[in-house]
This record gives structure tokens, sequence and C-alpha cells, in this order.
């Protein structure tokens, strides 16, 4: 239970991150809307907000952080990187001037629910990453599904052919924000506490569960189901890594290593399995 309270953050991230990059944009800001979801929901629960509205609060609070970042890069056209960084640092900085240093409490029966059970058979904090991915879901049965495709894998031509690239954008950072509060919500179950840094590893994390995952970083391929096992995967490998008792000071090279081959591998396959399916139409459009 304890491996999957403390990683489940970093599942539901990895999902919405990858609806991001599959419409061919990026988000380095999904760590700073956790931390500041977190100091939002724990300065809540100081002020004796009922947790059914702090909880409503905080997601509607991590919606209008993905909204601003889609509509940053969804109407003004500013470039991904450049926009979730500025962001990033924004959000950041607002969660530190709220919370300068770790405190604050979560209500006590959220958190034990968190650490619990359903039913006695489903560990609770995998209903968090269930619901994003039935949210998923739904939108795969929808146009929306076509829309984010279409405009990872090509913008412009995606534009010409009556997409609307703006609206998609938008929306595929707002999924993101939504991810980014509910792996906030988990986070602060799982810490009991606020802190204004506790999801700063989130967001490069969440990039390589991604690529792990295959989901290329050019957009237009992947699904959410390969962020799910790459962020599997890399939380195995940090699970292991922290239980070999390996000096502290080799920790993260050991990780960035291990990471670095997993990607490499992930890379590997995909580019071998893209030239088997290139191979039929050489072969029809040759002499």
């Amino acid at each position: 239970m304890s491996f999957l309270s403390s990683n489940i953050p970093l599942v539901c991230v990895s999902m919405g991150c990858a609806c991001v990059i599959i419409s061919g944009g990026m988000d380095i800001s999904l760590g700073a809307i956790v931390s500041l979801t977190n100091v939002i929901f724990v300065k809540l629960n100081a002020a004796g907000v009922p947790l059914a509205l702090q909880i409503t609060l905080c997601l509607c609070a991590a919606l209008l952080m993905g909204l601003l970042n889609g509509v940053i890069i969804g109407l003004l056209r500013v470039t991904p990187l450049l926009a979730t960084y500025a962001t990033s640092t924004a959000y950041a900085g607002i969660a530190l001037w709220m919370l300068p240093a770790p405190a604050g409490t979560v209500m006590r029966s959220f958190c034990g629910w968190y650490n619990s059970w359903l039913a006695a058979v489903i560990p609770v904090p995998l209903l968090f990453a269930a619901l994003i991915f039935l949210l998923w879901s739904l939108v795969m049965k929808t146009p929306m599904k076509y829309w984010i495709y279409s405009t990872g894998c090509h913008g412009y031509r995606a534009y010409v052919s009556a997409v609307p690239v703006g609206r998609t954008q938008i929306f595929s950072y707002m999924f993101a924000g939504f991810a980014a509060g509910i792996a906030s919500l988990a986070i602060s179950s799982s810490t009991q506490g606020g802190d204004a840094s506790v999801g700063a590893a989130l967001s490069m994390n969440a990039i390589a569960a991604c690529v792990i995952g295959g989901i290329g970083l050019a957009g237009g391929t992947g699904s959410i189901t390969g962020s799910v096992f790459g962020a599997v995967f890399l939380s195995l490998v940090m699970f292991i890594v922290s239980s070999a008792h390996i000096a502290s000071i080799y920790q993260s090279l050991v990780k960035g290593t291990i990471l670095l081959l997993g990607v490499l591998f992930s890379i590997l396959i995909e580019t071998r399995l893209q030239r088997e399916t290139d191979r039929p139409n050489l072969r029809r459009t040759g002499p």
C-alpha cells in the first residue's frame, strides 16, 4: 500500500502529460501545479472549509492553471516549453509565497481513507488514477480523440482540415491540469501536510515516463496506457535503488543511468516498429 500511495501521484501526472505530448505540446509546469494545489489544500483545511468544498476548490484551481497554460499556448501561440516554464516559475513562486516552509495538515479522515482499501479488495489510491483513465476513455469516444492526434501529427494540416487546433490545445492542457489536481490530492494525503516544493520532481519524471511508455515527443503517437506503464517502471526503479542501500551520493547517478537505458530501449523499439510498418509501403511504391 505504501508503494501505491507514494507513486500514484506520478502515474496521474504522467497521464495528464501524455495528453499534452500526444497533442503536440509540452508541459513542464505540472509539478508546480501539484505543489500550488497542495498548498491551497492545506490552507483551506486550516481555514475550516468542509472537505468536499476543499476538494472542489483545489480541482478548480488546477483546472484554471491548466486553462491559463492552454490559452497562452493555444490562442497566443507561445512556444509550449517557454510558456510552461514561465507559468511553472509563477505557480512555484505563489506556492512558496503562500507557504514559505512545510506546514499545515490534511484532514485525517481523508488521509485515512486514501491509505485504506475499498471493500477490502481495491486499494483506494488506484481510484485516483482510475478516475483520470476513465475520463480519458470517455474523451476517446468523442471527436476530441481525432482532434488531439491530428493536432499532434501536424498542427497546420489539422488547422486547414477544419480541426479546432486552439481549442484542442486548451483542452489538452486543462486535462493535464485536472490530472495534476488529482495527483496533488493524492500526494497531500500521502504526505499528510503542505510543502511548496512537493511536486518539484514530478514534471520531468512524468515526461520521462511518457517517453519510456512509447509516446513520441513529436506528438501524434502513443497512448495514455503507455504513460502508465512508464510511470510504474520509473517508480519501480526509484524504489529498487532506494531499497538497495546504495550510498545517497550515488543514488541519482544510478537512477539516471537506468532511466537513460529505459528511454533508449523504448526509442529503439519504437524505431524498429516504425521501420517494419514502413516496409510494406516501400514495396507498394517501388518499381
